[in-house]
């Protein structure tokens, strides 16, 4: 059992209580009590506990990513040759797809993928939903990914993007039936997985189709970019005579468990397709401004209702900088100072929490008996009083740059006092680097060869 004591509790949610003189108590993955210390002291009897002193710090659930790109560390500082990408067509070209096509081996795909699960616990990200790309090697490619995840301690929902790309569809479709089959014959509650398609201008109405099935078949959900760039659009029109949600509500691949990374360039009816099958939308800002797509609407999917939540697009691991930067990219986009204080916070939240739920099938997000123990203490102590009617203030102003002492996931310690407790963070970090100059030497070679 683990005693934390001494906390500032903000038990989740932008209606959150905040509890002064707070405790949590721990019972293998899950919270079992909440409140003041002496109450819980009458749970633990004679039980053997760590304690873990908050010292008045704040204390709350662990962040989501509802989209994250484990596999694009090696993107970073990774030299792209030629001139500058002048769209989001030649970004892929230029960068992504000579990444993930050249990701063709268990190390690189392993070594790229535990440098941001670390960033997640030092973010206090302790639940992402991945989606991979790897070209190059797509068999056992989501084992070599649940490797680093099980090293490193976080919760993760796992799929591979399926593309027809390089005519290896047919591969890809197996991978994730593959580990599906294994996910579902397993106990772990940290680990799901869910059927990954690339984007819609990449994938074919067979694959698309089987896709689907492959999906109902395990009672999962579809995990597919949607809409980014405008060029989505107009490929979808021209080859198939539909919009990029419409031939996806056709097809059947819209249901409460599907994952739309982007919608930034989606018209009224698509929303209305998008709310009526209760398919969720998952908003990346600042992966949006750094390729100049467009900025998505989300107080228009809000206003209708449309499940929106929050992600990093592989941008980082740090759930509190994308809901900053939310925040401010959707005031800029209205010209609306009165907007998005409430909204931004309850995409990270309160959205993101019920995302987790339909995927993960578990109660996560909230510092309540029965949810899942997954925990972080900030290193924050107010300049002002910080209660339930200010809380959303002290979040965008404050604790958005406030440091993560502690992180812990399913009752597991995994950062202590800024420091990782179960990983070698210095010698992973030193590993990444040296296979990422083996890795940048082959897509060097790649490029002599051409």
């Amino acid at each position: 059992m683990i005693l934390i004591k001494n906390a500032t509790l903000i038990t989740g949610g932008i209606n959150s209580r905040i509890i002064a003189n707070g405790a949590i108590l721990i019972d293998g993955e899950k919270i079992v009590a909440v409140g003041t210390e002496k109450s819980i002291k009458k749970k633990i009897g004679q039980r053997k506990i760590t304690v873990l002193d908050a010292q008045q710090r704040p204390v709350m659930p662990g962040f989501i990513c509802a989209h994250h790109h484990l596999y694009s560390t090696f993107a970073r500082g990774m030299k792209v040759a030629g001139e500058p990408a002048k769209n989001f067509g030649e970004i892929l070209e230029k960068l992504w797809w000579l990444l993930d096509r050249n990701l063709d081996s268990r190390e690189f795909i392993y070594q790229s993928s535990r440098p941001p699960l670390i960033e997640c616990i030092r973010s206090g990200t302790t639940t992402i939903i991945d989606h991979h790309e790897s070209q190059g090697k797509q068999l056992n490619s989501l084992d070599y990914i649940q490797q680093a995840i099980e090293e490193t301690g976080i919760r993760a929902c796992l799929s591979l993007g399926v593309s027809d790309r390089y005519g290896r569809a047919e591969e890809g479709l197996a991978e994730n039936e593959r580990y599906l089959k294994k996910i579902t014959s397993s106990n772990n509650q940290r680990l799901q997985a869910m059927v990954g398609l690339h984007a819609s201008f990449t994938v074919s109405n067979e694959t698309l189709r089987r896709a689907v099935a492959l999906a109902s078949k395990f009672g999962v959900g579809i995990h597919t970019h949607c809409a980014e760039d405008r060029s989505d659009q107009l490929i979808s029109e021209e080859k198939y005579q539909q919009r990029v949600v419409e031939r996806f509500y056709q097809y059947g691949a819209l249901t409460e468990k599907t994952i739309l990374a982007h919608g930034i360039h989606l018209n009224n009816h698509e929303l209305q397709l998008i709310q009526a099958t209760g398919a969720i939308i998952v908003h990346n800002p600042e992966s949006n401004m750094n390729n100049a797509v467009g900025t998505a609407n989300v107080l228009k999917m809000l206003e209708k209702e449309i499940l929106v939540g929050l992600g990093t697009d592989g941008m980082s691991s740090n759930m509190l900088q994308q809901m900053r930067c939310a925040y401010l990219l959707q005031r800029n986009f209205y010209g609306d100072p009165r907007i998005f204080f409430v909204e931004a916070p309850k995409i990270l939240l309160d959205n993101n929490a019920r995302i987790a739920q339909r995927i993960f099938g578990a109660k996560i997000g909230y510092l309540e008996p029965d949810y899942l123990a997954d925990i972080i203490i900030l290193d924050y102590l107010p300049p002002t009083p910080l209660k339930s009617e200010n809380f959303l203030g002290h979040l965008l102003f404050g604790l958005v740059n406030a440091p993560v002492d502690t992180t812990i996931v399913a009752g597991r310690i995994l950062m202590k006092n800024k420091k990782l407790t179960i990983i070698d963070e210095e010698k992973v970090l030193a590993q990444s680097r040296q296979t990422a100059k083996k890795f940048w030497a082959k897509i060097n070679g790649e490029r002599k060869g051409q």
